[in-house]
């Protein structure tokens, strides 16, 4: 056989990738914010040292072509030495409308909630209202599953092309939290502006915060000034003569709801974020009178404490 029929020899080191998706970091990945700490609990990043080993290296050198995010599924291609790239596969429940009202009843009752979210942050207490709602915004280990076209993946032994996609959903998510709401179905912005109206509809917010007074009805016709000139320093209808009549409740957020759309730009609608942020200080102010009035109490009961 002349050298020119014999075959190629593999390479031993995996086909370069034009503009592929390196990793940021250079060794594991410690120190995790949230919600990136829990999902790495959920994906099998460091069940086997040489693959996590393999996976950095391939990281580094940008082997993933591609990474794609929708509800319920993560999608992603890496080049190895095969002539082409395997298929990544990560899949989990998404929630549905039904789930997703549910959550959004769950946190329209709370306005630390929305305040965060208007504001531009992404803390854990997010994830409560899902929790309450019954529906984790990160799925549980057994929902999460990992495939690999490679023939060398399996749940107890994952390849280093999954590993990797999973460190750099990891990174994504250290990036941009709010991609963990998109994961299970729903962007941040809409998730924001369905939560606000929500916030909206559990406040009751009107356009006007009290009704008119009822016109007071007089018992007998007003006459002319000049007949009643004789009695202008007399005193007229006493007190109990006038109707006293309750004032309605008190509607929240009923200047803002009458003042309309601000028309400042920006990310987030201002109206809404100031109506947050009064519930979140009226809710401070609440549970500081309660607390203050609660010790008074106990020190009224037990003086010699």
């Amino acid at each position: 056989m002349s050298m020119g029929n014999m075959p190629r020899p593999k390479p031993d080191s995996p086909r370069r990738v034009r503009n592929g998706i390196r990793l940021r970091r250079k060794e594991g990945l410690e120190n995790l914010g949230w919600p990136a700490r829990d999902w790495a609990t959920r994906l099998p990043i460091n069940d086997d040292p040489e693959s996590l080993r393999l996976a950095l290296e391939y990281g580094k050198s940008g082997q993933a072509v591609n990474f794609e995010v929708e509800s319920g599924r993560i999608t992603s291609k890496v080049q190895c030495i095969a002539p082409k790239p395997h298929e990544v596969l990560i899949e989990f429940p998404g929630l549905n409308d039904t789930s997703w009202k549910r959550v959004l009843e769950q946190a329209a009752a709370g306005a630390i909630y929305s305040a965060k979210l208007l504001s531009g942050e992404f803390p854990e207490i997010v994830s409560e209202p899902f929790e309450a709602a019954g529906h984790p915004l990160i799925p549980s280990n057994e929902e999460v599953r990992t495939s690999c076209n490679c023939g060398d993946h399996s749940p107890q032994s994952p390849c280093r092309h999954v590993v990797l996609v999973s460190i750099i959903l990891m990174e994504r998510l250290e990036e941009t939290p709010e991609l963990a709401l998109l994961l299970r179905g729903r962007s941040g912005n809409l998730f924001r502006d369905e939560l606000q109206e929500a916030r909206m509809l559990t406040t009751r917010g009107v356009s006007q915060a009290h009704t008119n007074p009822d016109v007071v009805q007089l018992s007998s016709p007003v006459t002319s000034i000049e007949s009643r000139l004789n009695d202008f320093w007399r005193p007229g209808a006493s007190l109990q003569d006038f109707r006293n009549g309750s004032l309605p409740d008190h509607i929240p957020h009923a200047l803002l709801r009458r003042l309309g759309a601000s028309p400042l730009e920006g990310r987030f609608p201002i109206t809404g974020l100031l109506a947050s942020i009064y519930d979140t200080v009226a809710d401070e102010a609440r549970r500081i009178t309660e607390t203050a009035e609660e010790d008074e109490s106990n020190a009224t009961e037990h003086p010699d404490d």
